[in-house]
């Protein structure tokens, strides 16, 4: 009987390990890092610099208790060594899924980043991360 019980706890304690391991893959700079949100469980985010545009995309899942969540991606040109915002995209979406993709005529010669802000909501409580894309 104790036996049932240790083999239990274990089981128990592998399924919470891989159900709340989650990575996020942020497609601008090939790294992926563990993600450890209350309310948010995926993110991805990326930017693709084209000769006559620049492609941004995000998308976010949030936890089954997510209600509502919002996306806004910023597209960020690189002048005199820091980054102003020329362009930016925002919506928010009655679902805990939303993804967006978006794209701006850029110069070949100039250097962008994406900065993406996500929001979850819950009934009562939000999640706010910020995330870059270069």
């Amino acid at each position: 009987m104790k036996l049932k019980k240790v083999l239990g706890a274990i089981v128990l304690a592998f399924i919470l390990l891989v159900t709340l391991s989650v990575t996020v893959f942020a497609n601008g700079t090939g790294k992926e890092e563990p993600l450890r949100y209350t309310y948010i469980a995926v993110l991805n985010y990326g930017i693709d610099q084209g000769t006559v545009s620049t492609s941004v995309t995000s998308n976010i899942t949030g936890s089954s208790s997510v209600k509502r969540v919002k996306i806004k991606m910023e597209l960020q040109k690189l002048s005199n060594g820091s980054y102003s915002t020329v362009q930016t995209w925002e919506e928010t979406f009655d679902s805990r899924n939303a993804s967006m993709d978006e794209s701006k005529l850029t110069s070949p010669l100039s250097t962008y980043r994406l900065k993406v802000t996500f929001t979850a909501y819950t009934a009562s409580d939000s999640e706010t991360v910020v995330k870059y894309a270069y």
